[in-house]
């Protein structure tokens, strides 16, 4: 935050579109810990529109088995619209569509490889005094499965999401609260989260992604999100990072273009209810 509080800010006014609350929006991998995609931007449904479909294309496509989330409303939308198809987009022929339609497909279809479940948080008093989770596309025995199956965590929360979040203020001052480091304008303040989440992702060891290599005494080979992910060999020093050259290519791939949260919210019409924020 900085310039004004959002209370004061014009939306209307120009001169207030760069001042006020700027949000990281952050999709992490909980097996590897790498920051896959962030987007700073104002706290509303328009970014996470921009967020996961930043997700989407850098996964081509790749059908997440949970995703976890707070219980912000607009996320159900957004992660239908993002992973879900209509039968027209399958590029069927018309004896084809004719037939699902007569076997009872729907017209909309969601991956049954996908459980999206969001954690709810009550507070009093300024403090949380009860969290719970629920399930909101899949089902609670396939959330129970992946469950099962991972190494990282036995129950649905957004821990992950909130170390990086502490991480992030250890490193980055402008990101403290309370302090005088905050940023003056936004071009240096995305440039630094970004200067960061590279780092991160190559740079820094996460000490939970260790692994041992010699029992007695015990020896550990450090690894970073990237090594772990298989994008690094070495974890990266920062001088690496700032000399590593970048070559623009000639026809650089063309992007996706997010949509609007009120056009997603046009196109689910019927599938999902749900109110834009104020």
């Amino acid at each position: 935050m900085w310039g004004k509080k959002d209370k004061q800010c014009d939306p209307d006014d120009p001169d207030d579109a760069e001042q006020g609350s700027y949000w990281d929006h952050v999709i992490i991998d909980p097996q590897t810990k790498l920051i896959v995609s962030l987007v700073v931007g104002r706290r509303n449904a328009d970014t996470v529109v921009q967020v996961f479909t930043d997700f989407y294309d850098r996964t081509g496509g790749h059908l997440p088995e949970l995703i976890a989330t707070d219980g912000y409303a607009v996320y159900e939308p957004v992660i239908l619209d993002t992973y879900g198809l209509w039968l027209e987009e399958l590029e069927l022929t018309a004896e084809e569509l004719e037939e699902f339609r007569q076997d009872g497909m729907p017209e909309f279809y969601f991956p049954v490889e996908i459980t999206y479940a969001r954690i709810l948080k009550e507070k009093a008093g300024g403090r949380v005094v009860k969290v719970t989770s629920e399930v909101v596309l899949g089902s609670q025995e396939q959330a129970e499965k992946t469950l099962a199956e991972s190494e990282q965590s036995q129950k649905i929360n957004t821990s992950f999401v909130e170390r990086w979040f502490g991480t992030q203020r250890q490193f980055n001052g402008r990101k403290k609260r309370k302090a005088y480091t905050f940023s003056k304008e936004l071009s240096f303040h995305e440039a630094a989260t970004w200067l960061l989440v590279v780092w991160y992702n190559f740079g820094w060891c996460v000490r939970t992604l260790r692994q041992k290599v010699q029992e007695d005494p015990p020896r550990y080979h450090e690894r970073t999100p990237a090594m772990a992910a298989g994008l690094a060999d070495h974890a990266w020093a920062m001088r690496e990072l700032l000399a590593y050259p970048l070559y623009p290519p000639k026809d650089p791939p063309q992007r996706s273009n997010p949509r609007t949260y009120k056009e997603v919210l046009e196109r689910l019409e019927g599938v999902v209810a749900a109110e834009a924020p104020a």
